[in-house]
């Protein structure tokens, strides 16, 4: 009998998505897909070794009804005899003070938050319960919103925080299956009928798609998607080989290799555009728009030195060979960029772009 949320499972056990023995913080919501990873994974912690914690974030919203759905969670992580924890977060007030919608700051807010959890649980993974219709929804829109390339491969498997996303080829049918045959409840969000957000109307388009084209549509969407994710995979691999070893940082810049990036494809170019701009990215926001992207790798191409400001917040200025990106002045800085890699930069620099 086929039991596609426990073989997913099982699959990133094999794949050492969630490696065997590991420390796991699952991130449940108390719906219906967070309940199936919670399950499932409790199912198949004894034989995999792992170390399961659970964790809720409240969003400040939806008054009694959140309040009921962390009181939900912690009951059924108390049945299952493991750890709890949980944060409370403000963020529509996040989204107000960094000018967010409030999708991105609840975003912002609930992944900021499993962080902090992660590490006091001492968890190296932390699970989220992403399925296969949110990789459609999140193409869906994306296209709507004009991405391209990587922007419409939908959810990553593992991000480079430690996020895994395990259950990306079950369906959302499979998962309400997996819950009834267990009789196992779950919590529904009344904001999901709110079309004033953008997952809810693409959540809308998907259920009309269904039904007049039927599930074959939504299959055919799902392929590309997979698609588009194996090319991400690919371009990942080579950009982590080849071009992030000659990517220096320091307090305050990040220096790359100009001539270097202009050797790979325009989409492992964009990752790298990406990469060294994100430690002076405002929280919650991508580091550079896709138009801006664009015109900094045609400036690159263009083989000649040049200065480019992103937001008026980041500055792109190539001297020769080296491109080195830093806040814009005004801007206000932030310094994830290990102190150690300042006398490499610097050195660097000073070599390539003497004053």
């Amino acid at each position: 009998m086929m039991e596609p949320v426990l073989d997913a499972l099982a699959a990133a056990l094999e794949a050492g998505l969630l490696p065997r023995g590991g420390s796991i913080l699952l991130a449940v919501s108390g719906g219906a897909d967070s309940m199936a990873l919670l399950n499932g994974a409790a199912d198949r912690a004894p034989q995999a070794g792992w170390r399961l914690a659970v964790a809720h974030v409240h969003h400040g919203w939806r008054g009694r009804e959140a309040e009921r759905d962390l009181d939900f969670v912690a009951g059924h992580a108390r049945r299952l005899g493991l750890p709890f924890f949980w944060r409370r977060r403000d963020s529509r007030g996040e989204a107000r003070n960094l000018r967010l919608s409030p999708e991105a700051g609840a975003r912002h807010a609930r992944y900021e938050a499993l962080r902090d959890m992660a590490r006091e649980a001492g968890a190296s993974r932390i699970a989220t319960a992403h399925q296969s219709d949110d990789r459609v929804e999140s193409h869906l829109l994306a296209r709507e919103r004009g991405a391209e390339g990587a922007s419409l491969a939908g959810p990553q498997r593992m991000r480079s925080d430690g996020v895994v996303r395990p259950l990306l080829e079950v369906t959302r049918a499979q998962i309400l299956s997996f819950l009834q045959t267990r009789g196992v409840a779950f919590r529904r969000d009344a904001s999901n009928g709110d079309l004033r957000l953008a997952r809810n109307r693409i959540r809308r388009v998907l259920v009309r798609m269904t039904r007049e084209e039927g599930r074959e549509a939504v299959e055919a969407v799902l392929e590309e998607v997979r698609r588009l994710d194996a090319e991400r995979d690919r371009d990942e691999r080579d950009f982590r080989a080849k071009v992030l070893p000659s990517i220096h940082e320091g307090p305050d810049a990040v220096l790359a290799d100009a001539e270097l990036l202009c050797r790979f494809s325009r989409q492992i170019q964009r990752r790298a555009i990406d990469r060294v701009a994100s430690p002076f990215a405002a929280p919650g926001r991508m580091p550079v728009s896709g138009r801006e992207a664009e015109q900094i790798l045609q400036r690159l191409a263009g083989g000649g030195d040049f200065r480019f400001e992103a937001g008026r917040r980041i500055r792109f200025e190539r001297r020769g060979r080296v491109l080195r990106v830093a806040a814009a002045p005004g801007a206000s800085r932030r310094s994830n960029i290990s102190p150690a890699g300042s006398v490499i930069l610097r050195s660097v620099f000073e070599k390539e772009c003497p004053v």
